[in-house]
């Protein structure tokens, strides 16, 4: 569900404001990483059902068994073993406007490599569950807000999943809400009893305003979203929330709050042969939450969707050309988000470290963030109960980071991506593999203008780079790097334009890398791919990407050294297999 970490120096236990990623039904040991979370089933129904026997204070009229789904939350796989669809670029389109469509006048859309980054790091993070995205299309179903009928039935208990792409893409696109800016912003968190005193509010016959709870254990972690829609009192200052969780379809749950000891306690009735997990919260530690449905609703501000301006022709102070971010929004207020793509249960984290040396991340098992402006986006990721899904972290784009990839509490070894999308470009490092005790380190500097990545063991890393400028969205794929323990790999893309800079450390063996370059714009998409450049230790190779005008054009690239210079006509070899 949709949550941030609240700016608070150092965070220790105090979680607000968190985003529900996934969610989760039963429980996976840690220590068999292996099995997909998002494949669990979450037990016998006939063992997690609630008998209400309180009065009742509050009721918005919804019910798990007329509005709920009639099938369980799910992950990437669905009941009948098929792959779960997720969003597709149209769905992203929807989301934030032709601004994401790199030939929208054309009546199509071929997505900006920003926004691209953007869908595929979304529908992976959906792999641990759909709770949040069950919860908000149920309530708009009932609602009527979507009409059940597009979907394949007359009511929402017997509509099918498998085999219903179009409802599966729904659940999708109602999943990634949670990441919106105004969904965020709009977030109601506090202690257990303000949240229950919205909650009496809010639920009432035809309310004006849905309402999603989202509850995370104590350390942040196995976040889940459920549907409230009745309030019971049990006296003594006891009440019961009743919810609709969509692990257990049809069945009544409730999740427990005291006002006069301000908590609150919800049962996740995980599989027989696991204990029991209990959520619980307290007044300090701000791991429940309620976000609206509303604001997710039309057309969302695209954070990503930016062009960089070319030369202006005027000069800095330092005596570097003039530039900026074409279509940003007031100046400084842009962002850039990073985070890390890897196990549901098992991974590596993530310390983002600006140039005055302050932080937003994780110190051992501390999450700290030091960074004005900075904000934790901790991921619900429960469709299994021991999911970690990896935060994201969201700080000002105008500064440099040095984000360090810290094996250090890693139990097992992972493989993973790390990646920033900034306001008109993204950065990935793909398929890193990463093993306990490594740290990995990447640099980038303000408008992703340049990038390092030093590894702790001998690697050849994937660098994914999109650039979007003035004239055209440029999409970069570099293979083949030799890397050795300690080296660095460097790439530089100015915001000038026209150049991709790709170096390596002078003792790092022969390279035999693969360029791949996609250039999109209004009149179509363009591919470029030349293999098996030869790119020795301590050479620094210049792609001149921005005199390439066709494919059947060569591109030309400056090879140089310490001691040497050379241009060379790289052929596309596209069609090449």
């Amino acid at each position: 569900m949709g949550r941030r970490l609240q700016s608070v120096g150092v965070l220790g236990v105090a979680l607000s404001l968190m985003v529900i990623a996934a969610c989760g039904g039963a429980s996976s040991s840690a220590s068999t990483p292996h099995v997909d979370p998002g494949s669990q089933s979450a037990g016998d129904r006939s063992t997690a059902a609630y008998t209400a026997d309180g009065v009742v204070v509050a009721d918005s009229g919804f019910r798990s068994t007329d509005h709920g789904f009639g099938f369980e939350n799910y992950g990437n796989v669905l009941p009948n073993g098929g792959a779960a669809a997720n969003m597709t670029a149209e769905d992203v389109r929807a989301m934030f406007g032709d601004a994401v469509c790199a030939d929208a006048s054309a009546a199509r859309c071929d997505l900006i490599p920003e926004a691209r980054a953007w869908l595929d790091s979304t529908n992976k993070e959906m792999a641990g569950g759909h709770c949040y995205g069950f919860s908000v299309a149920a309530e708009m179903l009932w609602q009527r807000t979507l009409d059940v009928n597009a979907y394949g039935a007359s009511a929402t208990p017997t509509l099918v999943i498998d085999d219903n792409p179009l409802l599966q893409r729904r659940i999708a696109y109602a999943w990634a809400l949670q990441l919106l800016h105004s969904v965020q912003s709009a977030e109601i968190y506090g202690p257990p009893y303000s949240i229950l005193n919205k909650l009496t509010q809010v639920l009432r016959p035809n309310p004006p305003e849905t309402y999603t709870i989202g509850i995370f254990k104590r350390d942040g972690t196995g976040g889940h979203a459920v549907t409230p829609y009745a309030v019971e009192s049990k006296g003594g200052g006891r009440f019961d929330v009743l919810i609709y969780d969509n692990n257990w379809p049809g069945v009544t749950r409730a999740i427990a709050f005291d006002t006069k000891a301000n908590t609150w306690m919800y049962d996740a009735a995980i599989n027989p042969g696991h204990p029991d997990e209990i959520y619980s919260g307290d007044a300090g530690t701000r791991n429940i939450s309620l976000a609206p449905t509303s604001p997710g609703l039309g057309t969302q501000p695209c954070p990503f969707c930016h062009r960089r301006l070319r030369t202006l022709g005027s000069s800095t102070p330092g005596g570097g050309p003039a530039h900026g971010v074409l279509g940003s929004s007031t100046a400084g207020s842009d962002t850039e988000e990073i985070y890390l793509d890897g196990s549901d249960t098992n991974h590596a984290d993530l310390l983002v470290t600006d140039q005055a040396g302050r932080r937003v991340g994780y110190v051992g098992r501390r999450l700290v963030d030091e960074i004005p402006g900075a904000q934790v986006v901790q991921l619900i990721a429960n469709r299994d109960w021991d999911t970690r899904i990896p935060p994201h972290f969201i700080v000002p784009a105008d500064a440099k980071y040095a984000i360090t990839i810290d094996g250090r509490m890693l139990p097992t070894n992972d493989t993973e991506t790390i990646r920033v999308i900034g306001p008109s470009y993204d950065v990935s490092v793909d398929d890193i593999p990463v093993k306990p005790g490594d740290k990995d380190v990447l640099v980038v500097e303000p408008n992703g203008t340049n990038l390092s990545y030093r590894a702790s063991r001998k690697e050849s890393p994937t660098v994914e780079i999109g650039v979007s400028d003035a004239d055209a969205h440029y999409a970069f794929t570099v293979a083949g790097v030799a890397d050795r323990p300690g080296a660095t790999l460097r790439f530089g893309i100015p915001v000038d334009g026209g150049i991709l800079t790709i170096w390596n450390g002078r003792s790092a063996p022969p390279s035999s890398v693969t360029v791949q370059m996609t250039r999109a714009t209004e009149r179509g998409t363009q591919v470029f791919t030349h293999r098996a450049l030869r790119l020795d230790g301590g050479e620094r190779a210049e792609l001149q990407f921005g005199k390439w005008t066709g494919p059947n054009d060569a591109l030309p690239l400056v090879n140089m050294t310490t001691r040497a210079q050379s241009v060379q006509l790289l052929t596309n070899e596209t069609s090449q297999g």
